[in-house]
């Protein structure tokens, strides 16, 4: 089985990196969505230990987070993505961020094409929060999803 990210007619398949070649922090699990549940796609910039990094957040309707690490870039199935969403090439958003955009600050939306850079979450105290300690868990997506760029009703 072929780690990386993988796009049928009706599906979009992430399969897991190992951890020994990941590392445990950036370590995501593998997963299967049906396309038509996918809601928004964002990134997230983070540093592990003092390495950049980035994060791929595809968010379902029903509002849960998964990950993709950043070990897909410059793969066909990265391309394959951005291909079927019409993204910008994923590489080219992250070189948009500064070293100090990796503190768990920073989670922008890039699907879909009218929910563009908005903020996928809250500025609020949870992401204050996150802040702190993202540089420990740079996994950890603390915070309330941006109830404007979700498009529901608050």
């Amino acid at each position: 089985m072929t780690s990386g990210i993988e796009i049928t007619y009706t599906e979009l398949k992430f399969t897991e990196f190992p951890s020994k070649e990941t590392g445990i922090a950036k370590y995501c699990k593998s997963f299967r969505l049906k396309l038509n549940e996918i809601k928004l796609i964002g990134i997230s910039p983070r540093l592990v230990l003092d390495n950049e990094c980035i994060f791929i957040l595809v968010i379902d309707k029903s509002e849960k987070i998964h990950l993709i690490c950043d070990h897909v870039m410059g793969t066909k199935g990265l391309e394959s993505f951005e291909k079927y969403f019409g993204l910008e090439s994923i590489q080219e958003e992250w070189s948009k961020l500064e070293y100090d955009d990796h503190y768990g600050k920073i989670d922008k939306v890039i699907y879909p094409k009218e929910k563009y850079w908005n903020d996928l979450f809250d500025k609020d105290w949870k992401l204050k929060i996150r802040t702190l300690y993202s540089w420990i868990k740079p996994k950890s997506f603390y915070g309330n999803l941006n109830k404007k760029t979700l498009g529901n009703n608050v």
